[in-house]
């Protein structure tokens, strides 16, 4: 079954959307009185406000798109897991060069992938996107760090095995980690884009942006940590990076407003067969609609020079 006979058309979803200026003010109004809620409710009760911290945290945006007219022709598998319905997107390929699966990051989709995947193709690359637990098409409602390690685990056990693995943002940081652990051990090589390195800093500028109080910022990251069962120290690069003997290569941008460019400093000082390149002006997510730096990625991806 194609994309083009399960995923709905564009026309249906282009009315009533507010204006910029008009959606921005509601944002920063709605933004406002849930900074102020969490700066006095953190300190005033700060177990509720974990509460409440934890499941925006781990609730991401949907971001159900209508699904590119350059992805077409993906044949849809649904993954039935513990966390719900795991949505994959494959591009078979005949005898294939590299066998490579993209992994979106918070809030994203597949269909982000929509300038890549062409360029893969023309390489002769078979390709498997999907949609993390509570993200675009998939099942379920929330998610975190640990369940991008998880899905990127049953893909490869179920539909795999793939060979090179490409990430994004904190699809990136799971990447990395599942690298370092036997849910990696096939890949031969990776591509990080805009990774972060510690997602306890993650916790930290959230906490930071939302006016939330270090001790419910704690209780929150102490609760995330029990329902995943996985101590968040353990997910920083600076613990498992130098695990990590395939070529990777590190893409970030100067400008990256959400995952700073020290977290590329960070992956650049443990990994040991990693490539960098740095951009400029692209921010968090141009960088995966830019040409040249796609085509550095591709190439990447279809070298030859593995280390296992």
């Amino acid at each position: 079954m194609t994309i083009q006979e399960r995923i709905p058309s564009a026309a249906g979803n282009r009315r009533g959307r507010l204006g910029p200026a008009l959606f921005k003010g509601i944002y920063h109004m709605v933004l406002g009185a849930l900074r102020s809620s969490f700066w006095l409710g953190s300190r005033l009760f700060p177990r509720y406000a974990a509460q409440r911290a934890l499941k925006i945290f781990t609730t991401p945006q949907r971001l159900r798109r209508d699904f590119p007219q350059a992805l077409a022709g993906a044949t849809l598998t649904d993954l039935e897991t513990a966390e719900g319905r795991l949505r994959c997107f494959h591009w078979a390929a005949p005898q294939p060069r590299r066998r490579v699966v993209l992994v979106h990051g918070w809030s994203g989709a597949s269909s982000q992938w929509q300038h890549l995947v062409p360029l893969l193709l023309e390489r002769g690359c078979e390709v498997l996107s999907f949609d993390c637990i509570g993200h675009g098409y998939s099942g379920g409602r929330q998610a975190s760090l640990p369940t991008f390690v998880s899905m990127l685990e049953q893909v490869q056990q179920r539909l795999g095995p793939f060979d090179t693995v490409v990430g994004h943002s904190l699809g990136a940081a799971g990447v990395g980690y599942a690298l370092s652990t036997e849910a990696g051990k096939d890949f031969k090589r990776a591509v990080l884009l805009a990774a972060p390195a510690d997602i306890e800093d993650v916790v930290r500028r959230f906490a930071a942006f939302l006016w939330i109080g270090d001790a419910a910022r704690q209780r929150m990251q102490r609760l995330v940590e029990q329902r995943y069962r996985k101590d968040m120290g353990s997910l920083a690069v600076s613990r498992y990076g130098h695990r990590l003997e395939i070529p990777v290569l590190l893409v970030h941008d100067r400008h990256d407003q959400e995952v700073p460019i020290g977290d590329l400093q960070s992956f650049a000082r443990e990994l040991a067969h990693r490539q960098v390149l740095q951009t400029s002006g692209l921010g968090h997510l141009k960088i995966l609609k830019d040409r040249a730096t796609l085509d550095a990625v591709v190439d990447f991806v279809c070298a030859q020079d593995d280390k296992r």
